[in-house]
């Protein structure tokens, strides 16, 4: 019987070693990169009777002292930061909705499904993310020409008369909490204001005053009436952040969400 000689194996075994690894780059096996979830400012959007509080606001997660996202602001490299992307649903049952972002809360904190948590508000769940009345902004806050965090406010609906309160995005360098035309997110000069995907229009649900913002249907991309009809015309908008990044074969991939609250919209005449 022969027995094979000690001394041949390191050179058996690094035979082995290269043909392993000429199969591995050879298999188009996935690339994943880790994206920071964006960064509450401390107000969280509550459903209430109180207007002045029913407004999102987050940071963005850019600079490198709050996370890893700055490492892809090289233009050459595998994979870029694209910016910050809202993503809301709108809801005729306000149980049906806590029960959804139940779920989402569970799959945040289990820190072994990354990335499910987005998945499951994207593509399950049906979330579509928040577009502006004029021109296109994809995503919705671009990242700039180097990592920098900024405030975003965003309200649906006006508040009475104010200026103030009316509804818009507004991007700063600090926490916001009212509109102003200094901090107005603007395209070719003009504040922009949120608007349902697809075209459907704007937030303050109107059965005739304003056709421009027509109440919610059955069978619209961004509402959800398996509880049934709203009732007494209300409606609940459920919204969350995310960070967005590109490979190089323009694959998308998604931070965990921050959750940025819901808030109810009242139809009117």
């Amino acid at each position: 019987m022969k027995i094979r000689s000690k001394k041949n194996l390191p050179v058996f075994l690094c035979f082995v070693a290269i043909l392993l690894v000429a199969a591995v780059s050879g298999c188009g096996l996935d690339n994943y990169y880790y994206l920071d979830m964006p960064r509450s400012d401390g107000h969280t959007a509550t459903v209430s009777d109180d207007m002045l509080e029913s407004y999102f606001s987050f940071q963005t997660n850019e600079e490198s002292s709050t996370g890893n996202n700055s490492d892809y602001f090289n233009p050459s490299s595998d994979f870029i930061f694209l910016g910050t992307e809202v993503y809301y649903k709108i809801y005729s049952s306000q149980s049906a909705m806590t029960s959804v972002q139940s779920s989402v809360s569970s799959m945040i904190s289990n820190t072994s499904t990354y990335t499910s948590a987005s998945d499951y508000l994207i593509f399950t769940k049906g979330y579509k993310a928040l577009t502006i009345d004029q021109g296109v902004l994809d995503p919705l806050i671009k990242s700039g020409s180097g990592p920098s965090n900024r405030h975003v406010y965003i309200r649906l609906c006006d508040w009475g008369d104010f200026q103030d309160y009316q509804d818009g995005i507004c991007v700063g360098t600090s926490a916001i909490t009212n509109w102003s035309d200094s901090n107005a997110l603007k395209v070719d000069g003009q504040a922009v204001h949120p608007w349902r995907t697809g075209s459907l229009g704007g937030f303050e649900f109107s059965k005739s005053a304003n056709p421009s913002c027509p109440v919610p249907k059955n069978g619209d991309p961004d509402v959800d009436t398996s509880s049934g009809a709203a009732e007494g015309g209300v409606w609940y908008v459920d919204m969350y952040a995310v960070s967005v990044g590109r490979d190089t074969t323009y694959t998308e991939s998604y931070s965990q969400p921050l959750f940025l609250g819901a808030v109810k919209i009242v139809e009117v005449d």
